[in-house]
């Protein structure tokens, strides 16, 4: 089951009066930095659980249904990593396919457009918050 809000951990913003500003939110499980423009959050503050990939370059099943049993389970494991500045890769399981919602480590990431698979592998730039 997947946590409704999020906590915002930090927020750190290029300059000090910008409207624009990396934003470090956790789940029960894990952290991530998303981009926030205009941001009016505050340090501490619950926010809905749904974060925006933006710049995805990959979205796929991680396996093909034909594969054993034990590779299919090793392929599916739940992971997000960031690579780069701002990019995550990570591979996690489809929430709420009509939405394009996919679920990884407590957070809820809105792709949209989904391919059909209950378990995604995924790639993205930036993680945007709203």
């Amino acid at each position: 089951m997947q946590l409704k809000h999020l906590t915002i951990e930090r927020i750190e913003r290029p300059f000090a009066d910008d409207e624009e500003a990396d934003v470090t939110l956790s789940s029960k499980e894990s952290t991530v930095v998303a981009f926030c423009h205009p941001c009016a959050y505050v340090a501490g503050q619950l926010i809905p659980n749904l974060l925006r990939p933006f710049g995805v370059t990959e979205l796929r099943a991680p396996y093909l249904e034909d594969w054993p049993a034990d590779e299919k389970a090793r392929l599916s494991a739940e992971r997000l990593e960031q690579y780069g500045q701002s990019g995550y890769r990570g591979c996690g399981r489809v929430i709420d396919r009509t939405a394009g919602l996919v679920g990884v480590l407590g957070f809820v990431l809105d792709f949209g457009d989904l391919p059909a698979a209950d378990v995604v592998e995924f790639q993205f730039d930036r993680l945007d918050l709203w």
